[in-house]
């Protein structure tokens, strides 16, 4: 059976629009909350972090103690990156999180 110029069009559309919406669904990393962001201080517990964060998306080792980095990078190139000093357990460095950010 043939298609007509009119079913193959919307049918190439279809496929375009099942396509970029995969894409878009696709995200790697953890989401940030930004304004739970803001309530991690310095002398934390790990896990008063996680409760409030969630897990990091990786935890490197450095010689001041680890960093925890929570990032989520996007198909269409979008990024977003927090991280936090950890030392003995407990939060030792926060960054400054513009109010834009929300």
């Amino acid at each position: 059976m043939w298609l007509s110029s009119h079913e193959h069009i919307m049918k190439k559309y279809l496929s375009m629009l099942t396509a970029a919406l995969a894409l878009s669904a696709c995200a790697v990393g953890t989401p940030i909350n930004w304004d739970k962001a803001r309530q991690v201080k310095v002398g934390m517990s790990e896990s008063e972090v996680t409760a409030l964060m969630g897990r990091p998306y990786m935890v490197s080792s450095r010689a001041d103690g680890q960093r925890w980095i929570w990032t989520l990078g996007t198909a269409f190139g979008g990024a977003e990156s927090m991280s936090i000093v950890m030392r003995d357990g407990k939060v030792a460095d926060v960054p400054t999180i513009p109010s834009s950010f929300k």
